[in-house]
Parts: C-alpha cells; structure tokens; sequence
C-alpha cells in the first residue's frame, strides 16, 4: 500500500513491471488509475490532489485485493501468481517465459477455439479459402510452424493477441502460398485480424458472450496444466475402517456447532470437525491480534484431527518480514498452547513448533532424581 504520492507512483510501475513480464499489454496510464481507485480514489488526478500534501501514513488494509476489482480478469492470475510466490525461494530463478506461456498461451489457445466456432468465414462451407484462412489465424495462434521467436502479447481489456510483424513474417512457410496475401485481405475485410506495417492483431469475436468464453476456456486449459495430486486406490475394508476411525474421531473432539466456518472480524475461521471450543479459542486469537495484524490475516483453521494445530493463511500482499513471529506470539498469549501452527502466504510457509507454556513452566519445577540408573 502507499501514503505518499512517489509510493503511489512507485505502485503503478510495479504493477506494470508485473503485467508487462507476464505478456500483457497494459498502459502506466491504466495502471495508475486502477492503484488509484484501489486506494479509494476517484482516480489519478484525485490521488495526485490530496495526496501531495499527505504526511499521514494510511492504515494497512487488502490493496492488493481491491487492486484485482479494478482490473480486468486477464490482470488476475499473473498478478495472484506473482503475490503467490513473491519472497519464496523459487521465485527468483523463474524464467520469464514461463510466466508468458502460464499468461498468455491459454488466451491463444481460447481464442483460437473461439474464432473457430464463432467467425463465419473460418467455418466449413463459408466459400473459396475458406482451409487456409483458418490456418492463417490458428498458425499465428498456435504457433503451428514452430517459430523460436514466437512470443504473442494479450491485450486483457480487448482479449486480442498482438504479434510484432506481419503475417508474412509469422507465417513464412503458408505465405509461400499464391492466395496468401488474398485470404489475409480476407481476414481484414472482416475484422479478425488487424495489420499495421510493424505488428498483427488478432482480434476477438464481436459476439455477445464471447468475451467471458474466451476467458471462462482460458482459465479452464490453465487449471488442466496444474500438477495432479496422487491418488490410490484403498480395499473396501481398509475404507471402511479409515470411516469409522473418522467417526470416532469427531465424536471424541467435543462439542460441535451447525457450522464448519465463520466470518469473524474479517477473517475466515473453520474447524475440521466443527468443534465449539476451537471456534471460541481461534476467536480469543482474533481479538488479540493489534491493529497491524488483524487486516492482514485471511483465516485460521484448527484440524481438528491433529488437536490444536492451527493453520494461519495472509492475505496476498501482505505479508511482511515480522509477520509470521507476530501471529506466533499472539497464539502464545491467547491460547493455553498448540500442537504446531503454520503461517503461510501464497508460496511461503512458516512452521512453529508445538508451545505449551503452562506445561512447559511446569517442567521447570520438576526435581530429578539423580541416583536413579537404567
């Protein structure tokens, strides 16, 4: 978040750095509007007016999550993935092609799919060329020849796919062709491609709907390339037995309540077997936090499986260096102790061991006796 002017400026560049690595094209001037209205202006001008003379620091509060409601959804996974991994170990070797083809591949492939179902002269039947205009549009699309420099950026407002060179350049192989240069006067006339003397843009249906279909796929073929978890197949009378376990389990936690989570001071509470007294105790945790570290908190939840073991999520952006030390200290002093407790923010996890002060000050009184031998 910022209080100043330059700190408000210095969050639009940063915010563009993040867009502009990801393959997306998105202005300073845009930028800026969103970080203003994301910080409760009207927009820059009105951020520029009151805060030139603002000497007050702002209290902390979501900015990065205000930040997503003034963007376009395109802006929402790259800027998530990058709070995800910001301060993690791994972030900093990331390749940034890696970042373009988790961006702007998947809106590629959408489009591609999208002008294929939705674009009359690419359908079958739609007359003569009707073969090589669609593989003019899915050649630029999906890279079909294989181009080492094939690197489309996303415009997220619009959806289009802006190439730097014409068709020609990009499509060297099907540019051979003797009707080439006709079926992209073709493409032109009926406004799926834009070409200018240095770039091609391939533009997005002018369909009601097709802007929400070609996000609604881009999102779908993003999910399908995260890695799938293990499973394993278990007899019928292991299964059954892990059922009655887990039914022996929650019915020694205590007592429970109708619910499994609840909205508490803006943070998230659950429990894994909705239990009463660690709704009542994650609620003591909340009302200990301070000021600084109550709006950064997403949620607490208690397995209660394990018994007192906490898991504390920060909200993306806002975390900072103490923070983690901070949430441990407030469990310390609002709690009778804990299992383990983990803070965690996007990538980044923090593990605590288990502290049982009442115990632990116990210990010390202890006296042992020496002459015992084993």
């Amino acid at each position: 978040m910022y209080s100043t002017l330059d700190g408000a400026k210095n969050q639009a560049k940063h915010l563009k750095r993040i867009l502009s690595a990801s393959g997306l094209i998105y202005s300073l001037a845009k930028c800026q509007t969103a970080v203003a209205r994301a910080g409760g202006f009207v927009d820059w001008y009105d951020l520029s007016r009151k805060l030139v003379s603002s000497i007050q620091p702002r209290p902390p509060f979501d900015f990065w999550g205000a930040l997503l409601q003034h963007l376009p959804m395109p802006c929402h996974f790259p800027i998530r993935s990058y709070l995800r991994d910001s301060g993690h170990t791994g972030a900093n070797t990331r390749d940034s092609s890696e970042n373009w083809v988790r961006n702007v591949i998947p809106y590629c492939a959408s489009l591609e799919l999208v002008h294929r179902k939705h674009s009359p002269i690419l359908m079958p039947g739609s007359g003569r060329g009707q073969r090589l205009r669609l593989e003019i549009v899915a050649g630029m699309l999906l890279n079909i020849e294989g181009h080492e420099d094939y690197l489309p950026r996303l415009d997220p407002e619009t959806l289009s796919i802006v190439f730097e060179n014409q068709p020609g350049s990009l499509l060297p192989t099907l540019a051979e062709r003797a009707d080439f240069d006709r079926e992209v006067a073709a493409l032109i006339a009926s406004q799926i491609i834009q070409v200018s003397e240095r770039q091609t843009i391939i533009l997005a249906p002018r369909l009601d709907g097709i802007p929400d279909e070609i996000v609604r796929r881009a999102r779908a073929w993003n999910s399908q390339k995260e890695p799938p978890v293990p499973t394993f197949e278990v007899s019928a009378d292991l299964a059954a037995q892990l059922r009655r376990q887990y039914e022996l389990d929650r019915a020694d936690s205590g007592e429970k309540v109708s619910y499994d989570e609840l909205e508490y001071r803006g943070v998230t509470l659950s429990s894994r077997f909705s239990v009463k007294h660690e709704f009542e105790t994650m609620k003591n945790v909340v009302d200990a936090m301070s000021p600084s570290i109550l709006p950064r908190v997403s949620s607490v939840y208690c397995d209660s499986r394990a018994c007192a073991v906490y898991a504390v999520e920060i909200k993306l952006g806002m975390n900072t260096a103490e923070l983690a030390n901070q949430v441990q200290a407030v469990f310390v002093w609002a709690t009778d102790g804990f299992n383990g407790l983990t803070v965690s923010h996007g990538a980044s996890v923090e593990f605590f061991n288990p502290e049982w002060p009442g115990f632990e000050s116990e210990d010390v009184n202890v006296e042992i006796d020496e002459s015992i031998t084993l």
